[in-house]
């Protein structure tokens, strides 16, 4: 178990872990709101394990030389690539005969998450890196991540900034913004893409588990707190940076697995709220 002091002395170690834990955090809550209210959570998780698979694949093609492909796909763009076609593909289908929506995006969560696990058995020299992707690491990451990370949320932030009134009515007043002519499936894709794009790249530096849970959990938090939309992404995003920071810097002081770390903050973050409202409620 290390020190207070221990931790601060060590800046050098968890900056940029720490940094990119943050930047994710505040992205994924905000994005989380209409994750949550949209009720495709199931979506998100489904995204997650399909971007894991595209690193745990690229690890593969690399391992095992399978030609080009080897050279053309690193993790980062295999994973971005298959989740955003993920992401277009739940967008644009709507008709899968008799089997439901929800029932396919269930498929693709249950077949991405055996793949990478299949992958990871057959990798032995990136065994440990497939758990990583798949449970979460962020100990360390490529000091690349420190800058594709904040780009890309930027980037979504002014997206979502420019766009807000037009994402928001269309994703809690779907018949009217088809009754006024606005273009639904494409903001709908829209959305979607921007949600596949941080999935992408926060899965591989971060891992699957806490980008999920930062991706659904503040946004519940925050909708158990209050109604008020704009508080809700507010309180959402804050949420969402104080689980990755708090999540990391108990993963740092008592040797916890970080990606656990930040999911059981969350976690916590959320039984607190459900606490709060049923003393509020007696």
């Amino acid at each position: 178990m290390a020190t207070f002091a221990e931790f601060i002395n060590s800046y050098f170690l968890w900056r940029d872990p720490m940094i990119v834990g943050a930047v994710t955090g505040a992205v994924c809550g905000f994005l989380g709101v209409y994750v949550a209210l949209r009720r495709i959570v199931f979506v998100s998780a489904a995204l997650t394990q399909i971007s894991s698979f595209g690193v745990g694949l690229a690890f593969y093609l690399e391992a095992y030389s399978l030609g080009l492909f080897a050279s053309l796909f690193d993790p980062f763009t295999l994973s971005i690539v298959l989740t955003c076609i993920a992401a277009l593909f739940f967008a644009l289908k709507r008709d899968f005969s008799r089997v439901s929506t929800e029932g396919v995006i269930a498929f693709g969560f249950l077949l991405a998450s055996g793949a990478v696990v299949i992958i990871g058995d057959r990798i032995t020299k990136g065994a440990h890196d497939i758990a990583n992707i798949i449970f979460g690491s962020a100990v360390v990451v490529d000091p690349i991540d420190v800058i594709i990370i904040p780009a890309v949320a930027l980037a979504v932030f002014i997206i979502h900034l420019v766009f807000y009134k037009d994402f928001v009515f269309v994703s809690f007043d779907t018949d009217t913004a088809r009754l006024f002519k606005y273009p639904v499936r494409l903001l709908n894709t829209g959305l979607l893409i921007t949600i596949a794009l941080v999935v992408a790249v926060a899965t591989r530096a971060l891992g699957a588990l806490p980008v999920f849970a930062l991706l659904a959990l503040p946004a519940l938090t925050s909708l158990v707190i209050t109604e008020n939309l704009k508080l809700v992404f507010i309180f959402s995003i804050v949420i969402g940076i104080l689980s990755a920071i708090l999540g990391y810097f108990f993963s740092f002081i008592l040797s916890l697995p970080t990606g656990a770390s930040m999911t059981v903050c969350a976690a916590i973050f959320f039984l607190i709220a459900l606490g709060w409202r049923e003393l509020r409620a007696g």
